[in-house]
C-alpha cells in the first residue's frame, strides 16, 4: 500500500488520468521501496526501484562548474551511475532523424560537408534568435529525457548503485523531471562565469553575454533548487561540500 506521493509530472494540459493521451509518471512510495507509475497513452507500467536509490538532478549555469562537481561526487561514490545530458546530446547529433529535422528546419546551413551538424552555427542561432533555440530544445529535450528514463530503469533494475545522478544543464529551463527526489545546483557569481568563459571558451564578450542570457540567471536558480553548491575558491571547498551532501542521504565512502 502506498505511504505517500513523491511527484507527479504531467506531460499534456489534459488532466484527465483516462484520457488516452496523457502521458504522467507517479513516483509512488511503498514500505518496500518505491516504483514509477507511468501511465503512457492508456497504458499502465509498474517499474520497481529499490528504496536505498537516491536520484538527483545536478544543474547549474555556463561554467559554474558542473562537471567538477559530478567528478567528485563519482570519485566519492564509485557506484554512481550519471546520466550526462550534454553527451547524449553530442550521440544525438548523429542520428539521421536529428540530422534530418535540423536540415529541414534550418537549411543546408546546419549540415557540414560530411555531412555532419554545424554545431558552430547552430550555438550561433540559438543564442540570437527564440525561435531557433526553442525548435532546438523541441527536438532534443524530450529524447534527451527519454535516454535519462532508461538509463534510470536499469540502474534501478540492477540494483548496482545507491545514486543516480543526471547531469542536464538546462534542467529547469527545460522543466527536465525525471523522478528525481532533489535538483542540486552548482553555482558561481555572474562574474566568475563570464572570467571562466573568456578564459576557458576564448568567447568574446557579445558570445558571453548571448549564452548566459539563453539560460535562468543563477540567482534565480537559487530558489528552484533544494540544494546549492557554491563553487567560488579553490576546489577544496567544492569537495568538502559534496561530502557532507552524500552524508545527508547517510551514503557511506
Amino acid at each position: 500500500m502506498a505511504l505517500s506521493y513523491y511527484r507527479l509530472q504531467v506531460t499534456n494540459e489534459l488532466a484527465n488520468r483516462n484520457h488516452p493521451k496523457i502521458n504522467y509518471t507517479l513516483i509512488v512510495a511503498t514500505r518496500s521501496g518505491f516504483y514509477l507509475d507511468k501511465y503512457q497513452a492508456g497504458m499502465r507500467k509498474h517499474v520497481y526501484m529499490q528504496k536505498q536509490l537516491h536520484i538527483i538532478g545536478l544543474t547549474g549555469g555556463i561554467a559554474t562548474g558542473k562537471s567538477t562537481c559530478v567528478q567528485m561526487l563519482h570519485h566519492l561514490v564509485p557506484q554512481m551511475v550519471i546520466f550526462d545530458a550534454d553527451v547524449c546530446v553530442r550521440n544525438l547529433y548523429q542520428k539521421k532523424e536529428v540530422l534530418s529535422g535540423l536540415k529541414e528546419y534550418f537549411g543546408e546551413a546546419a549540415i557540414l560537408e560530411n555531412g555532419m551538424a554545424d554545431k558552430a552555427y547552430l550555438r550561433e542561432r540559438a543564442f540570437s534568435a527564440i525561435d531557433d533555440r526553442r525548435f532546438l530544445e523541441e527536438l532534443f529535450h524530450p529524447r534527451v529525457r527519454q535516454e535519462c528514463l532508461a538509463l534510470l530503469k536499469q540502474t534501478a533494475n540492477k540494483s548496482v548503485s545507491p545514486l543516480f545522478v543526471a547531469d542536464v544543464p538546462l534542467l529547469f529551463e527545460g522543466g527536465f523531471d525525471f523522478g528525481q527526489s532533489l535538483n542540486v545546483l552548482v553555482a558561481t557569481s555572474r562574474k566568475t562565469q563570464v572570467e571562466r568563459l573568456v578564459w576557458r571558451n576564448k568567447w568574446d564578450k557579445d558570445t558571453v553575454h548571448s549564452a548566459l542570457s539563453s539560460q535562468i540567471p543563477i540567482q534565480a536558480k537559487h530558489a528552484m533548487a533544494d540544494v546549492v553548491f557554491w563553487n567560488e575558491g579553490p576546489q577544496r571547498l567544492l569537495h568538502s561540500q559534496c561530502r557532507r551532501f552524500l552524508q545527508s542521504l547517510s551514503i557511506h565512502f
